[in-house]
């Protein structure tokens, strides 16, 4: 596959119409020497300061949730390379767990009556 890619971006090198690129990695000095070779241009989007985690925490777990007292600036110095997609799954796993265990009660007192 990554072969065929290559073909492809080689092709359309090669044609005389402007076709734009963008490309994305979560990973990127994982990326293939032939692939870097041919995307021209390299941005390099550093993860989250802590204040933009924080920032992202608030966002996601709103101050006074279930009457919650969070240390927002704590948990956010704990998440250390944490991407912004791996913050938002971490903020809707945990704000699964109460419902998760609320289920788990339910279906625990049905099966016992």
């Amino acid at each position: 596959m990554k072969t065929e890619l290559l073909i492809q971006m080689d092709g359309l090198m090669k044609n005389k119409e402007r076709v734009f690129v963008l490309a994305a990695s979560n990973l990127p000095w994982d990326l293939d020497v032939a692939m870097l070779r041919r995307l021209e241009k390299r941005i390099l989007v550093n993860l989250p300061s802590v204040e933009a985690k924080e920032d992202m925490l608030r966002t996601f777990i709103p101050d006074g949730v279930r009457g919650l007292d969070l240390k927002y600036n704590e948990y956010a110095n704990n998440l250390e390379n944490y991407s912004g997609s791996d913050i938002r799954l971490l903020c809707k796993e945990a704000c699964m767990k109460p419902l998760r265990r609320l289920i788990a009660e339910v279906e625990e007192q049905s099966t016992n009556n």
